[in-house]
Formats: C-alpha cells, sequence, structure tokens
C-alpha cells in the first residue's frame, strides 16, 4: 500500500470518526527542521477538529493558537499523526502550525472539521 492510499484511508476514517462531511482537506509539505503556518477563522461555540496525518519519515508537532498568542491545544508526541482542538468563546482568526522536527521534509494531509 503506498502513501496515497494510507492518506485516503485515514481521511476516510477521520471522517466517519469525527463526521461525516470534513470541512477542510488540504495536502502540503513541510521542509525539514520547518514550521508550516495556516491562520483560520473558526466559529464561536463550534468545536474545531484539527488532524495532520504525515508521510511517517519524520515527527511532526501540531499547535493551535488564539489571536492573541495563546497556545489553545497542541500534540507533541514522537509520531506525525496529530490530532488536536478548540471551541472558541468568539469568532475569530486562530493560528495552526505543523512543526517538522526531521532532517527531510514530510507530505502531509491536513483535515479540519
Amino acid at each position: 500500500m503506498n502513501i496515497k492510499s494510507i492518506l485516503a484511508l485515514l481521511t476516510t476514517s477521520f471522517a466517519l470518526c469525527f463526521g461525516a462531511a470534513a470541512g477542510t482537506v488540504h495536502d502540503d509539505t513541510v521542509l525539514a527542521n520547518h514550521t508550516d503556518v495556516y491562520t483560520l477563522t473558526f466559529e464561536a461555540g463550534v468545536e474545531a477538529r484539527i488532524l495532520v496525518i504525515g508521510d511517517g519519515d519524520t515527527d511532526l508537532d501540531l499547535f493551535i493558537y488564539d489571536e492573541n498568542g495563546n497556545l489553545i491545544d497542541s500534540d507533541e508526541d514522537d509520531t506525525d499523526r496529530c490530532v488536536a482542538s478548540v471551541t472558541p468563546k468568539w469568532t475569530g482568526k486562530f493560528t495552526v502550525k505543523i512543526k517538522n522536527w526531521g532532517d527531510v521534509y514530510n507530505d502531509y494531509r491536513l483535515l479540519i472539521d
């Protein structure tokens, strides 16, 4: 089974676990020892779950910050599969960071539900 097949399977599993319609699916690459940064708007009182599924090559960590720079949630284990969530008290912009700790790039899928 290749990485695209695995990502498709995990995406389907994510949709089944966290609701039938995953709101956003985004494929990207984070370079070695770099951080990808996304600015997203989340709605007040609605839980947003973020899932990152890497290609298995390096350790990825996931961080969610509010508009004031406060860390809301993170997943900092030793894998490239990350899950974090936020239920904002206000509608606003949040920063999602995906950190690659490895010496090679990592292709990943970002899912937001």
